[in-house]
């Protein structure tokens, strides 16, 4: 998720539709705790990403991840992961190719979702150009492509987010199938109560195939912009955020990957959330100052599986046709 205002340096509060309970107490926890996900986007970008994510986790406090299907390294992940059963890893919905030089399609046929692709073949560079030129219909269509093609590489997806928010800055209709699928396969995508109210209460006939009431809404999401990293950069920042967490259950977003010739290479021409910037979010999170900072605040790690037992237990797999 990039470049985009949603989630840039910013915590937002939210509750579940008709809960009494937090989310925190939904959990076992009480409402006073801080409870955090440290969540990598993006494996399956690259062998360079997906390496360093794994280390991450096997090494350092990264919990979570979720897949670029996509992407030319996506089918590497399931074999890397053959030994971590309990790995949190969502399908990272996909609708658009933001790099230069580096270049992807849709995983459903082209002829299916041809509002997906754009003037070079590939998919195009924006939310809003996804926004503008493809139907609900396609886009449904390749968010099942997407998750179906994680299960084929061994995958149980614990949950579904959105890759530069795509789904949240496209159409309503967007919104809907995301939480569809997500209901359909019994697991949880991730959500906020801004979305609910910019989306779903203005649109609710959209959204009479979901079972609201059981939509989990996270209360805070944060992720470093490109000001915290010329500004602040990222130890700085994310240590400002560790020490300054609320209540509530958080997930953090960063994106980690080694600064080599491979990711350089992929994120030419950019001038943030390139290699550096995704060596610098595996330092400070394979590091012992994050560790005495999550000490230190009485911060709790969860992860997406814990938050899919609300829903239901496990992923469940539609019946084949």
């Amino acid at each position: 998720m990039k470049k985009l205002p949603l989630f840039l340096l910013m915590l937002f509060s939210s509750y579940c539709f008709a809960q009494e309970k937090t989310l925190a107490e939904r959990l076992g926890y009480s409402k006073t705790d801080k409870l955090l996900i440290i969540h990598a986007d993006d494996i399956g970008m690259a062998n360079s990403e997906n390496r360093a994510t794994i280390e991450a986790i096997r090494n350092g406090v990264v919990n979570s991840t979720s897949i670029m299907m996509p992407c030319a390294w996506s089918t590497e992940v399931g074999e890397l992961i053959k030994d971590m059963p309990g790995l949190d890893i969502g399908v990272h919905i996909t609708l658009t190719n933001e790099w230069h030089t580096y270049k992807y399609g849709p995983i459903a046929s082209k002829s299916e979702v041809p509002g997906l692709v754009g003037p070079d073949g590939f998919m195009y560079k924006d939310c809003a150009s996804v926004a503008q030129n493809a139907s609900p219909e396609e886009v449904e269509i390749e968010m099942r492509a997407q998750i179906e093609a994680a299960l084929k590489i061994g995958i149980r997806p614990t949950h579904l987010d959105s890759h530069m928010g795509c789904v949240f800055y496209g159409r309503p209709e967007y919104v809907a199938s995301y939480l569809k699928l997500a209901q359909e396969y019994g697991i949880p995508a991730m959500m906020n109560q801004q979305i609910v109210d910019a989306i779903i209460k203005p649109n609710p006939s959209l959204f009479n195939e979901v079972d609201l009431e059981k939509v989990v809404l996270i209360d805070h999401t944060a992720i470093a912009n490109p000001q915290a990293y010329d500004d602040m950069g990222m130890d700085a920042f994310y240590s400002h955020l560790l020490n300054n967490l609320q209540p509530g259950v958080t997930v953090l977003l960063n994106h980690i990957a080694y600064d080599d010739e491979e990711m350089r290479a992929i994120t030419t021409g950019f001038s943030h959330w390139h290699a550096a910037w995704r060596q610098a979010d595996f330092d400070f999170f394979t590091g012992e100052k994050v560790r005495q900072l999550l000490k230190d605040n009485k911060i709790h790690l969860i992860t997406w599986k814990e938050i899919g037992n609300l829903v239901g237990n496990e992923l469940i797999l539609p019946q084949r046709k």
